[in-house]
């Protein structure tokens, strides 16, 4: 007998980068985008903290981000948590989580976020 469980996330943040839509093999569209979540002012520095994570897409949603969405946008994300397994160019297994939206919506009335900044993802 399986246990109650739940795998949801809500996420406020905005795009580091506009998406892009591919298709996967068998036609069916798919975009990703990194997005940065605030932690907040750190107390000791001052400086907002960010966490940037990995948005996954999926048909029309897919679709939709492509069509709709831009670097430094502000969006609201509601997804999954999802692991991928794979084989970095070294041979070495690898993790990679990544959310899967099942609902994302531009906020309006939120100035874009564009900066020159260089973002970096583990």
């Amino acid at each position: 007998m399986s246990r109650p469980s739940l795998n949801k996330v809500f996420l406020i943040g905005f795009l580091t980068q506009s998406p892009v839509v591919r298709y996967a093999p068998n036609g069916t569209p798919v975009t990703s985008f990194p997005l940065a979540v605030s932690r907040g002012v750190s107390s000791e520095d001052g400086r907002e903290h960010f966490d940037y994570l990995y948005i996954v897409a999926w048909r029309d949603l897919a679709l939709f981000c492509g069509e709709n969405l831009k670097r430094g946008d502000w969006v609201f994300v509601e997804g999954r948590v999802q692991v991928r397994a794979f084989e970095d160019q070294g041979g070495q297994k690898r993790k990679s989580y990544e959310i899967v939206a099942s609902e994302v919506k531009r906020l309006t009335g939120c100035s874009p976020v564009v900066e020159e900044k260089h973002f970096e993802f583990f």
